[in-house]
């Protein structure tokens, strides 16, 4: 895969446009003014698509400042899970309403169990289709199970997003399955929240289990000379059946850092090796959980 077709797989993932997000992360919030910045870098680099949500504090309205009412990106939200009584459509126009767009690309449930509890929710998302306010509906994900089930009920979704990484990999049977029906596959928490890139003396310790994995992974990405983000992400995006990867930054340099990793393609006997480093215990690739560890 070439250069331009890696980075075209590149969303940008926006929870640090609006939250304190990121294990690693010691600069908190990102500024309106560098979410300016970054979003024009990307746009110039030639990334399309954004990742954002209700759920993420500001994001949408930052984003909507940001663009002011520009429509140069493909975006993509989701229904808030917090917030049950409200209805897809309030929730979406609100969505709008903080973007400053008419229309967007993507609209996806935040949570599995709003469509476990309610599937017909469904229903509601295809009605945003129908009267063109998006283009595709999906559902974000956390166990392959989920999906499984999303399978099995024939869902007209266009979209699922999930975790997975070097670490996670537990989607990666049912993968075929999903690109045979068409459905986009966006992945998330390629880096583990930054866990991957912190000193393991440094990681807290419910998570300090993972911290000779995360040694042994920075060893590797030093024995062939790359930098440990560029190793990660090669890892993913030499999955054929992933369609996009959602990535997030915490400044600038870290949009430029991601884009030039996708330049990256590990050797064949590297990919080997990643693979020897997945993790079962989902006290550390659920991030849901690392409060509860």
């Amino acid at each position: 895969m070439t250069k331009a077709e890696n980075l075209y797989k590149l969303i940008l993932g926006t929870a640090q446009f609006g939250l304190d997000y990121g294990i690693s992360n010691t600069r908190g919030q990102i500024t309106q003014a560098e979410v300016d910045a970054i979003l024009t870098k990307a746009a110039e680099a030639g990334i399309t698509t954004l990742d954002t949500a209700a759920a993420y504090g500001e994001s949408e309205t930052s984003i909507g400042k940001a663009l002011q009412g520009k429509s140069g990106f493909k975006i993509i939200t989701k229904y808030p899970p917090n917030e049950p009584g409200k209805s897809i459509n309030r929730a979406f126009e609100e969505s709008l309403q903080r973007l400053g767009q008419k229309k967007i690309y993507g609209y996806l449930l935040h949570s599995f169990s709003t469509y476990a509890e309610n599937p017909a929710v469904i229903d509601e998302l295809l009605q945003l289709k129908a009267a063109d306010k998006i283009e595709k509906a999906g559902v974000s994900l956390y166990h392959p199970a989920e999906a499984e089930i999303l399978l099995k009920a024939d869902a007209p979704i266009d979209i699922v997003q999930f975790p997975y990484s070097v670490f996670d990999r537990r989607f990666e049977s049912i993968l075929p399955e999903l690109r045979w029906k068409g459905i986009e596959t966006h992945v998330r928490s390629v880096y583990l929240q930054g866990l991957y890139f912190m000193q393991p003396d440094a990681i807290p310790a419910h998570l300090q289990k993972a911290a000779p994995k995360v040694k042994a992974l920075q060893q590797l990405a030093e024995k062939y000379n790359l930098p440990i983000g560029a190793m990660l992400m090669g890892f993913v995006l030499q999955n054929e059946y992933i369609i996009n990867v959602v990535v997030g930054v915490e400044n600038l340099q870290t949009l430029e850092e991601n884009i030039s990793f996708t330049s990256t393609q590990p050797p064949k006997e590297l990919i080997l090796a990643l693979q020897d480093f997945e993790e079962q215990d989902e006290n550390i690739i659920l991030p849901y959980n690392w409060a509860k560890a």
